[in-house]
């Protein structure tokens, strides 16, 4: 298992920690950003020290940038790139690990939704930058994960609405992206946030 700790006034230790097992993370976004290099290295290589493997999609923006940052990493032969269409998949043979991850033949928001859906539910956390306002396939990823208790780090300056599905904790991830931890209940401040409730 894998700990997290999240400074949290209200806590009498200060933090509020919640563990993973050792899995994947999932970087998601929008197609319409680009994250910048050294950003995307350092998360790559920090999440990749601690055991995890590392998938994003095929899609331009965010995915590409993570794309970039896995085949410049240590961890190229831990990634994977999920794709939604055999086109992609054959861009992208010999970087990393493409895999076709949906039925051929479906329309494409089909496959692109059916593709995000494959990877949440394969993923121990998700990182996500998403659009403001959030997009329909970044807001997809978000309660995907969510409704499969999986923790979600949302890059960004604006607080996610509370919810009872999940608790909101502003934090950063290695002083490098500002944003905020969306952890679903746990059965105690260590517990594991995989575990149904």
């Amino acid at each position: 298992m894998i700990s997290f700790s999240v400074p949290h006034k209200k806590s009498p230790y200060g933090f509020f920690s919640f563990g993973v097992e050792e899995g994947a993370v999932f970087f998601a976004g929008s197609r319409h950003l680009s994250i910048d290099r050294t950003t995307c290295l350092t998360l790559v290589n920090g999440l990749g020290r601690l055991g995890f493997s590392l998938m994003t999609g095929c899609a331009d923006g965010v995915d590409s940038s993570f794309r970039n940052a896995f085949s410049e990493s240590d961890f190229k032969d831990s990634s994977l790139i999920a794709c939604a269409f055999k086109s992609r998949y054959k861009q992208f043979k010999g970087t990393s690990f493409p895999l076709f991850v949906v039925p051929e033949g479906l329309p494409p928001k089909v496959a692109l939704a059916k593709r995000t859906l494959w990877l949440t539910n394969r993923c121990s956390i998700l990182i996500l930058f998403p659009s403001e306002p959030m997009g329909k396939g970044s807001a997809l990823a978000f309660k995907s994960a969510i409704m499969n208790s999986k923790p979600v780090f949302i890059a960004g300056d604006t607080r996610p609405k509370e919810s009872y599905l999940y608790t909101v904790y502003p934090s950063s991830l290695y002083g490098t992206v500002k944003g905020f931890w969306c952890i679903p209940p746990v059965y105690q401040d260590t517990g594991l946030c995989n575990e149904a409730v």
